[in-house]
C-alpha cells in the first residue's frame, strides 16, 4: 500500500471519525456529514470522483426513487409533512451517493471506524452493567431504551456482529486476527442478545449470521447449515438472555390479544393496526398513493379510535406517530403500488450488486443492505435518519469500495 499523502488525511479522519462516533447522538453523524460534504468540496478532485463513479445497477432506482414521490407530490394533496418526507428522500440518495464517491481507501478506513465503534459502544454498555454509569447525553442512548437512536444502536451493533464473523471466516486471515475477529463477534453478539434493548437488532443477528454464512461459502450446504446455526442460537439466546426471553413472551401474548380481545393499544397491536392502515390506504390509492406526507393526517383519527385507556403523554405519543413502522408500507400508501416496488427495487438492488462482486466489500454491502431490508420491514430507516444514516452511507461506500477490474482493491 502506497503512503497516504498529507492532503488525504482530513478526509481519511472524518470518515473514520463518523463511523466511530456512529453510536453517539444523531447530530455528530450530522456533523460529519457537513464536514465531508465541504471536505470533498474544496479537496479538489470532485471531478475525478464523479468521473470513477460506477453506479452500475442502482442508478436507476435512486432516481425514480426521488423522481416518482416527487411526481406524486405534485399531483396530489400538499401536507404539512411533505417537506419533510422530500427531504428525507433527497438525504437517502445523498447518503448513498456521498459514500459511493469514497475511494476504497477512505472506504476502509469507514469500515473500520464503524467496527471500532461498535467494539466501543459494547464496551461502554459492559461498564455500565459492571459499574454503573451516569446517564450523559453522549451515550444516554446504549444505557438503557430511550428512543429510537438505541433501537439503532443494537442494530448497528447487530450488523457489525456480521462484519466480524465473516472476518473470522475469511481463509486468508491469518490465526490471531481470526480469533481476534471471532471474539469481536461473539462480544457484540452477546450484547445485542442480552442488553435487550432492541428486538429489531435480535431478530436482525441470526438473519445477518446466515447471509453471513451464504456470501461466504455461497452453496445450498451453507444455506443448510446457517439454518442449523440461527435455530442453536436462538434457542440459546432465548434461554440465556431473560431479557430476551422476556421481550419475545410479551410480543406473543400482545398478538393473541389482538386476535382474542381487539386490544391495539399494546406495541405489537400498534404496530399491527398501522401495517393495516397503510395497507388499505395503498389499495384505495394503488396508483401515485394518498399524497406525500398524508400519513399523520390520515392516521390520528384512526389513532384516536384505537387509543382505548391511553391518556396525556402516552395518548399524544401514540397519535403523533409520524410512519407506520415500515417503509415499503409507508412508500405504498402515500405513493402508490409503484412507489412501494421502487424502494424495494432500490435496496435489493445493492444486495444483488454487491453479490456479483464476490469481494469482501461486495459481500459487506449485500449484508449492509440486508439489514436495511429487515429493519424497513419492522421499522423506518429510510424515514428516521437516526436509525439508517450511517448504514446507508455505508452501503454506499462499500460499492465504491470496488475497483473497476472486479474488486481487486476492495479485497485488500
Amino acid at each position: 500500500m502506497s503512503p497516504v499523502k498529507p492532503a488525504d488525511r482530513p478526509l481519511l479522519y472524518l470518515v473514520f471519525g463518523w463511523g466511530l462516533c456512529a453510536f453517539f447522538p444523531l447530530g455528530i453523524s450530522y456533523a460529519f456529514l457537513l464536514l465531508l460534504l465541504l471536505r470533498i468540496s474544496v479537496s479538489g478532485g470532485i471531478r475525478q470522483r464523479f468521473a470513477h463513479l460506477d453506479m452500475r445497477m442502482v442508478w436507476l432506482p435512486m432516481l425514480l426513487f426521488l423522481a416518482w414521490p416527487v411526481l406524486a407530490a405534485l399531483a396530489g394533496t400538499w401536507f404539512a409533512d411533505t417537506p419533510t418526507r422530500l427531504f428525507h428522500l433527497f438525504r437517502v440518495v445523498l447518503l448513498l451517493l456521498l459514500g459511493m464517491l469514497l475511494t476504497p481507501l477512505e472506504v476502509r478506513f469507514a469500515v473500520v471506524g464503524f467496527l471500532a465503534g461498535a467494539l466501543m459502544a459494547a464496551l461502554i454498555i459492559a461498564i455500565h452493567h459492571v459499574i454503573g454509569l451516569p446517564a450523559w447525553d453522549i451515550w444516554a442512548s446504549l444505557l438503557a431504551s430511550r428512543n429510537n437512536k438505541s433501537s439503532a444502536n443494537m442494530i448497528m451493533m447487530a450488523i457489525a456482529f456480521g462484519g466480524f464473523f465473516y472476518m473470522g471466516l475469511r481463509n486468508d486471515a491469518r490465526a490471531p486476527g481470526r480469533w481476534i475477529a471471532w471474539t469481536a463477534a461473539l462480544v457484540l453478539g452477546v450484547t445485542v442478545a442480552v442488553h435487550g434493548v432492541s428486538r429489531n437488532a435480535q431478530l436482525l443477528l441470526p438473519i445477518m449470521l446466515t447471509v453471513v454464512i451464504i456470501c461466504h461459502f455461497r452453496s445450498l450446504k451453507a444455506l443448510l447449515v446457517a439454518a442449523v446455526a440461527v435455530v442453536i442460537i436462538s434457542a440459546s439466546a432465548m434461554h440465556l438472555s431473560p431479557a430476551t426471553h422476556e421481550r419475545f413472551t410479551i410480543a406473543i401474548a400482545q398478538a393473541e390479544r389482538i386476535a382474542t380481545e381487539g386490544d391495539y393499544t399494546t406495541g405489537v397491536g400498534e404496530r399491527w393496526r398501522m401495517f393495516s392502515q397503510a395497507w388499505h390506504g395503498m389499495l384505495a390509492h394503488p396508483l401515485l398513493g394518498s399524497g406525500l406526507g398524508s400519513w399523520l393526517p390520515l392516521w390520528r383519527p384512526v389513532a384516536m379510535e384505537t387509543a382505548g385507556s391511553l391518556d396525556g403523554e402516552a395518548l399524544m405519543k401514540h397519535v403523533e406517530i409520524n410512519n407506520p413502522h415500515n417503509d415499503f408500507l409507508l412508500a405504498g400508501m402515500e405513493t402508490g403500488v409503484p412507489g412501494l416496488v421502487i424502494t424495494a427495487w432500490l435496496l435489493w438492488a445493492f444486495v444483488v450488486r454487491g453479490w456479483r462482486e464476490r469481494s469482501v466489500m461486495g459481500d459487506a454491502a449485500v449484508m449492509l443492505a440486508i439489514g436495511l431490508i429487515v429493519v424497513a420491514l419492522v421499522n423506518a430507516p429510510l424515514r428516521d435518519a437516526a436509525l439508517g444514516m450511517t448504514l446507508l452511507w455505508l452501503l454506499g461506500a462499500c460499492i465504491a469500495g470496488q475497483a473497476p477490474n472486479g474488486g481487486k482493491e476492495g479485497n485488500a
